[in-house]
C-alpha cells in the first residue's frame, strides 16, 4: 500500500512543480518516465521472500493501470495526471503510452522479479534508455541520424550510455545483496552492450508511429536479455554451451 501511495505522490510531485513553472510540461513528463519505473524496481528490495511477493508488487502498477485507465476514459477527472503524462494534454493519450509503460513494470515484476537480471535491464532501457534519449536529443541532437530524420545521433548515444549504466547499477545492486550470483563486471559489460545496442537501434527506427517505445524497447530488452544472458552465465563459469542448462537454472535465469 505504501508503495501505490509513494507512485501516486511521486507523479504529483512533478505536476507541481510543472504548474509553479519550475518545469516545462515535455521536460515533466519525461521525467516521471525516467524516474518511476527505476525507483518502483529499488522498492522490490523491501518485499519478503515468499513466492507471492512478485504478484504484491506487481499490484502497484495494476492498481496505477486502473488509474490511467478510468482517467482516460473520462469515467473520473483529473487534469493534473493527464499534464504530467501526456503530451498534449489530451486524455485518450493515458490509454496507449502510458498504459503500456505501466503493463510492462507489472510484467517484469511477475516474470522476472529479483531472480533474474533481464527485468531491471528491461526497465532500465525502457525508462533510463529511452527517457533520456527525446530530452538529450531534443536538446542537442542537430545531428540527425539518416535513417529517421526525427531522431539524432546525440539521442541515441544517451539511450546506449543511460540504459548501459542504469543496467550495470542494478546488476551490481542485485548481486551484492545476495538475489543472483555475481559475474565479474568486465565480463557482464559485452553482453549488457549487445542488449543496449539492440534497443537503441530499434528505438531509432521509423517505427513508433505505429509500434509506440513503451512496448517495443522492453520487448526487444527482455528478448535479446533472455539471448546474451546464457552466453554471460556460461563465460563466467567456464562452461561450454552443453552445460549452460545447469548453470542458469543454479542463477535462476533459465
Amino acid at each position: 500500500m505504501r508503495t501505490a501511495v509513494c507512485s501516486i505522490a511521486w507523479v504529483k510531485i512533478f505536476d507541481r512543480l510543472k504548474r509553479a513553472g519550475v518545469l516545462e510540461q515535455k521536460l515533466s513528463r519525461k521525467l516521471v518516465h525516467i524516474t518511476t519505473g527505476p525507483i518502483f524496481v529499488l522498492t522490490w528490495l523491501f518485499f519478503s521472500d515468499a513466492p507471492y511477493a512478485r504478484f504484491i508488487a506487481a499490484a502497484v502498477p495494476c492498481l496505477n493501470g486502473i488509474r490511467l485507465l478510468a482517467v482516460g476514459s473520462g469515467l473520473i477527472s483529473n487534469p493534473g495526471l493527464v499534464n504530467s503524462m501526456s503530451r498534449s494534454g489530451d486524455k485518450a493519450e493515458l490509454l496507449r503510452g502510458p498504459l503500456y509503460y505501466i503493463a510492462v513494470l507489472a510484467a517484469v515484476t511477475v516474470l522476472f522479479w529479483r531472480d533474474n537480471p533481464a527485468g531491471a535491464i528491461t526497465v532500465s532501457m525502457m525508462c533510463g534508455g529511452d527517457g533520456l534519449a527525446d530530452i538529450v536529443g531534443r536538446r542537442f541532437g542537430t545531428g540527425k541520424l539518416p535513417w529517421n530524420s526525427n531522431k539524432s545521433w546525440a539521442g541515441s548515444a544517451a539511450m546506449f550510455f543511460a540504459g548501459m549504466a542504469m543496467a550495470c547499477g542494478y546488476f551490481w545492486l542485485f548481486c551484492s545483496l545476495g538475489y543472483f550470483e555475481c559475474f565479474p563486471l568486465q565480463l557482464v559489460l559485452p553482453y549488457l552492450a549487445v542488449v543496449c545496442g539492440a534497443c537503441t537501434l530499434v528505438e531509432s527506427l521509423p517505427v513508433n508511429s505505429w509500434f509506440d517505445d513503451n512496448l517495443s524497447v522492453p520487448l526487444v530488452a527482455a528478448g535479446v536479455s533472455m539471448l546474451v544472458l546464457p552466453l554471460a552465465a556460461a563465460a563466467a563459469h567456464g562452461c561450454s554451451l552443453p552445460q549452460q542448462q545447469h548453470v542458469l537454472q543454479m542463477l535462476h535465469i533459465g
